[in-house]
Parts: C-alpha cells; sequence; structure tokens
C-alpha cells in the first residue's frame, strides 16, 4: 500500500514539473518563432538596391550608352503609335500616338546631333552593344513588344496597346533618373527630366483610360 501511495506521489510531482516547465519555456519559446517569423518581413522593408543599368557608367560613357539605348527605344515606340494611328478604336490613343511621334522624332533628331557632335558612335537600333550594356536584351524586348500588338484592331488592339506602351514608358522613364542628373552633358540631363516628365503623365493617362473603358 505504501509503495502504490510513494507511486502516486511521484507522478503526481512529475506531472507537476512537466507543466511549470512547459509553463516558463514556452513564452520564450514563442517570442523565438515570432522573431524568426519576423525577419522576412523585415528583409522585405529595406529599400531596394539601385540596379540601373548605367550605375556603372560616368562621363562620356554614360551618355553615348543612353543616347544609343534611348534610340532604340523611340523607334520602337515610334513604330508602335504609327500602327496605332491605323486601327486604334479610341481618338485618345490616336492622339496620344501623334504627340508620341511628334515629341520622339523631335528627340531623336536631337540625340543623333549629339552624337555626332559629342564623338560618339552614330546608332539607330539595339542600343548599347558595343558598350557591354544590354542593348542586345533590349532590343529583343522592343520587337517582343510589337509582335503582341501584330494582327489586332480595334479594341482588342486598344487593351494590349496600353498594357504594352505604359511598359514602354515606364522602361523609359527608369532609364532616365540616373541620367537626369548623372550624364555629362546638360542638354542630356534636360532631355532625360523631360522624359520622365512626359512620359509619366502618359502612363496615369493610359492607366485612367484602362480603368475607364473596362480593360
Amino acid at each position: 500500500m505504501k509503495n502504490k501511495i510513494l507511486i502516486t506521489i511521484m507522478v503526481v510531482l512529475a506531472l507537476a514539473a512537466s507543466v511549470i516547465w512547459y509553463l516558463v519555456a514556452t513564452p520564450d519559446q514563442q517570442q523565438v518563432e515570432t522573431a524568426q517569423l519576423g525577419t522576412p518581413s523585415a528583409t522585405k522593408q529595406e529599400p531596394a538596391v539601385n540596379n540601373s543599368t548605367y550605375a556603372s557608367l560616368e562621363g562620356d560613357a554614360l551618355d553615348e550608352a543612353y543616347i544609343a539605348d534611348m534610340l532604340a527605344h523611340h523607334e520602337a515606340a515610334l513604330n508602335m503609335a504609327e500602327q496605332a494611328q491605323a486601327v486604334t478604336a479610341h481618338n485618345e490613343i490616336r492622339t496620344l500616338a501623334g504627340n508620341i511621334i511628334q515629341t520622339q522624332s523631335q528627340e531623336m533628331m536631337n540625340m543623333r546631333t549629339w552624337q555626332v557632335e559629342w564623338g560618339y558612335e552614330a546608332t539607330t537600333s539595339g542600343g548599347h552593344m558595343s558598350h557591354g550594356g544590354g542593348g542586345a536584351d533590349m532590343a529583343g524586348d522592343m520587337v517582343e513588344m510589337q509582335n503582341k500588338l501584330r494582327d489586332l484592331t480595334g479594341e482588342a488592339y486598344d487593351k494590349e496597346f496600353l498594357i504594352q506602351m505604359i511598359i514602354h514608358h515606364e522602361q523609359a522613364v527608369e532609364m532616365s533618373r540616373y541620367v537626369a542628373t548623372k550624364a555629362l552633358h546638360p542638354e542630356l540631363k534636360d532631355l532625360a527630366s523631360a522624359v520622365i516628365s512626359a512620359q509619366t503623365a502618359e502612363i496615369n493617362q493610359m492607366k485612367q483610360w484602362q480603368k475607364d473603358w473596362g480593360y
């Protein structure tokens, strides 16, 4: 009988010890788990690294690369805009396309003049491939954008045109941010700033049309 009582007491004490250990240890463990769960969120909130295509360039190398890339970029925009004028279902897009053609044609003329005046390699498309940059990738992106619009007309064309032109404009804005402050020539700083201003406004307008037209 005494042995049974002793065993019962030992079992009760063991259970009590287990409960006490759990109550003491669990908050600490929860704190560790909470901290571990919080780590990814903290990482996501860190500022994005500047991944500008031109961040490693300066002086004439920067200006020459940007001009070559922007000529290729503008050329694609002109092709898309000229196509839009012929097949769009909305006069608003036709007007936008006309503005793109007028503005970017003048900018291309200026950039080609600067290539000659500043002794840079004359280019028409393909970007700054000869400068070790991403010109080949850019040229491929431009062709892909235009291919997505092939054989489309009316509303179907307009829906895809807005998608592609918004992406295209966003690329131009991103390309221009670094150059607007770091370019060697003031003329190029002014051009990059103008691209940011004008194309940001057009991006906002196109996004509003997407909402208005149910795209």
